[in-house]
């Protein structure tokens, strides 16, 4: 039982690094769809460009997600 709790901060510390891997995952999407398509990153017409569109909901999710590990960790912390 007591290996279970000591566990348990490592993983609030993999959600604080989920979070951020999701607010920016839609940037290394498009820099690699853009190198194998030989296009520029910021072109829509050939898709690499539309993923970048994604950031308006996966960086508020992220951060969402950053924010609440980090202070949930804070808190255990400090206990």
């Amino acid at each position: 039982m007591n290996s279970s709790w000591q566990t348990f901060p490592h993983a609030r510390l993999s959600l604080v690094k989920l979070g951020l891997i999701i607010a920016f995952f839609p940037i290394a999407l498009a820099f690699i769809t853009s190198l194998l398509n030989g296009t520029s990153i910021f072109d829509e017409g050939s898709g690499s460009g539309g993923y970048l569109w994604l950031l308006m909901v996966t960086v508020p999710v992220g951060m969402a997600i950053f924010v609440i590990a980090a202070i949930v960790k804070l808190a255990k912390g400090r206990k």
